[in-house]
């Protein structure tokens, strides 16, 4: 079973008090993410946490009672990068009840040009399991 360590997190706009959208970041990546985030693109990122995507082949969700996770896709565009002369993977994560409005968001980014071949696109269906906050003993 494949599983990515993400960071779920919520933004909106600087400075408004509308709704936070979710955002699952990889957590390799998240502090340079959060910095242009809020310095580039003047958004707040609001409790971020970390916990694992599980892939569904194993069908993990059976572990899991519904309030224990949030149902996630994983969407990865092969792009081609005439710089390099191949394919790169670009991946983002979007919960699942909002992919189909999100993805020909991100695609767009990678959108085909008469000089280079069209990206790949591939989905797979996965879990983010919540985690409660631990507590560090005392000592």
């Amino acid at each position: 079973m494949a599983s990515q360590k993400l960071v779920r997190c919520e933004i909106r706009r600087r400075g408004s008090s509308g709704p936070t959208s979710p955002r699952f970041i990889p957590l390799e990546i998240f502090g340079l993410w959060e910095y242009l985030m809020t310095t580039k693109h003047d958004f707040e990122v609001i409790e971020p946490r970390a916990s694992l995507w599980l892939d569904m082949e194993d069908s993990p969700e059976a572990a899991y009672s519904e309030t224990q996770y949030e149902r996630v896709t994983e969407v990865s565009a092969f792009v081609y990068s005439g710089r390099d002369e191949m394919f790169t993977r670009a991946c983002r994560y979007f919960r699942t009840d909002e992919c189909e409005r999100l993805k020909p968001i991100f695609l767009k980014h990678y959108g085909s040009q008469a000089d280079k071949p069209q990206a790949h696109v591939r989905e797979r269906a996965g879990i983010w399991l919540h985690r409660q906050p631990g507590t560090a003993p005392v000592s």
